[in-house]
């Protein structure tokens, strides 16, 4: 049950990271091999013509500063799997820019929403409404994206598909636990990084995981349309933990039906 329980914790940490979700290429195609967590069976490469880095950050940049990316909706969920037990959390809400977004999930089967109105942010729970804490890290779809950066240079391309019928173009990173702990730049790594220098138990865990990261970009708008995590990690002597990390970012620059609340038409509601 420890070891279940460290590899619980390892996996928290690394997951917590990625979700938060130039470099060059030499000509030619790379291909991964297909592993027991491959959704579909091998997939073919194709040519790529601009590195997967350059992509990723012309994706953040025009989130930033295009008009029309500025407000957008999105869904997706977490899938948690340890040995036979699945646990999956849904998330969909709405976000503008400059105001604010909200988060509709449903977690162990309990409905939650989560606003985030300027500075402030709010949950409602059975409709009541409290201030939420500081900790955790709020939730922030796009937020945490720029930690991908250094390892989008190992990224393949795979064949155009459609992300909620989009046309796009699909770029996909395998990597283990220990190669993303060693180059990771996010500061949530931090802690992890100074505790595995001394846990060899841990080393082993992060060895034998393994990662897998595919982004979606809209061909022709050049937005982030669709992201999948898939973590593995290993239950030495029991099997193997994992957690699917899925979400569509779709109708951008649509603001109708989004309904960010006020502030004051929350707080009068506060119960603390």
């Amino acid at each position: 049950m420890r070891k279940r329980t460290k590899a619980w914790a390892l996996l928290a940490a690394i997951c917590t990271a990625s979700l938060l979700g130039g470099c060059t290429y030499e000509s030619g195609t790379k291909a991964f091999a297909t592993t027991n967590f491959d959704t579909k069976p091998e997939q073919t490469t194709t040519a790529q013509t601009e590195s997967a880095a350059e992509w990723l950050k012309t994706a953040l940049e025009k989130g930033k500063t295009e008009k029309d990316a500025q407000a957008f909706w999105y869904k997706g969920h977490v899938l948690n799997r340890i040995l036979s037990r699945t646990t999956t959390s849904m998330f969909d809400g709405a976000v503008l820019t400059d105001k604010g977004y909200n988060v509709g999930t449903r977690i162990a089967a309990q409905p939650y929403t989560y606003y985030r109105i300027g500075d402030k942010r709010y949950i409602r729970s059975n409709d009541y409404w409290v201030t939420a804490p500081d900790e955790p890290l709020e939730f922030n779809v796009l937020k945490g994206f720029e930690d991908w950066l250094p390892f989008m240079d190992r990224a393949v391309q795979l064949p155009d598909e459609k992300a909620i019928g989009v046309v796009s173009v699909p770029f996909q990173i395998k990597m283990t636990g220990a190669e993303w702990l060693a180059k990771s730049q996010s500061p949530l790594f931090e802690p992890l990084k100074k505790l595995v220098g001394d846990r060899p138990d841990l080393e082993y865990i992060l060895k034998e995981s393994t990662i897998k990261a595919t982004f979606w970009f809209g061909k022709e708008d050049r937005l982030l349309h669709q992201y999948e995590t898939w973590i593995i990690l290993p239950l030495p002597e029991a099997g193997t933990m994992d957690q699917q990390v899925k979400f569509n970012l779709y109708k951008y620059g649509d603001t109708g039906g989004i309904n960010i609340k006020e502030p004051e038409e929350v707080e009068k509601y506060l119960l603390y």
